[in-house]
């Protein structure tokens, strides 16, 4: 007969057993480059078909309705009604700290490139961080470009209605934007979490902005449910998300 203790820690040893390799069965399934990513994102966000900053609607094929959400276009009519995939920390933030991103020029077999793409055919590691789904969210392709790389904060010396009906404030010298409130909670544990898990300096400024802004925005049920989705695929959580989901009743 098996001693009760001895039973307990064979079964406990089962169970690390079956996480490790539960979690790799996982993880195996996570994007490899930014464009398995769009296409496992795009599964993702079937369901909740809106764009990240103001709200529009969009269809199967990707096509956005405007209307939907009172969004004015700016220069570009085709990528307003275009559906792009934002990443809410912009890549530049992190990329040009690789030596493949200040290359004039890297060639791989036929074809040559340089920056972004130069690192995304050369760099398994900067492959990885771009397609990150934690970091990736459905946007206006127009508004996605207007958004660069600018940084996220507080704008109260912008007017509303740059963008038409959507609150999205831009201020160009500062290259600062400000987006409305329902997602800066998103935002902000989008940055604290990339912070963390890629070693990503923010500054002290860009911390305490983020930090705030998670307290005063909790995540609703669909970012618990976008952020379930992710890590059943790639195989790790958003603590600054899950952590909510724990605080449920």
């Amino acid at each position: 007969m098996i001693h009760g203790g001895v039973l307990k820690i064979a079964r406990f040893f089962c169970y690390v057993i079956l996480t490790v390799l539960l979690a790799f069965t996982v993880a195996a399934d996570a994007p490899k480059n930014f464009g398995e990513a769009k296409r496992l994102a795009k599964q993702i966000f079937q369901d909740n078909r809106v764009t990240f900053y103001c709200g529009c609607k969009y269809d199967k094929h990707s096509k956005i309705d405007i209307n939907s959400c009172g969004y004015q276009v700016q220069h570009h009519p085709k990528r307003a009604r275009r559906l792009e995939w934002e990443h809410i920390m912009p890549v530049s933030l992190w990329g040009k700290e690789y030596p493949c991103w200040k290359e004039k020029l890297c060639c791989q077999k036929t074809h040559c490139y340089k920056g972004r793409t130069c690192c995304r055919k050369s760099n398994a590691n900067f492959a990885k961080i771009e397609a990150d789904l934690h970091n990736l969210v459905p946007e206006i392709g127009e508004l996605n470009g207007m958004r660069s790389n600018y940084r996220f904060g507080v704008l109260p010396h912008i007017a509303k209605g740059q963008v038409g009906a959507c609150e999205f404030k831009i201020d160009h010298e500062t290259r600062r934007v400000e987006p409305r409130n329902s997602v800066k909670g998103v935002i902000a544990r989008a940055y604290l979490y990339m912070s963390d898990q890629y070693d990503i300096h923010l500054s002290k400024a860009q911390r305490q902005l983020f930090t705030a802004w998670d307290r005063e925005f909790p995540p609703d049920a669909w970012e618990i449910t976008w952020d379930n989705r992710v890590a059943a695929i790639q195989g790790n959580h958003n603590l600054y998300i899950s952590q909510y989901q724990s605080k449920q009743p």
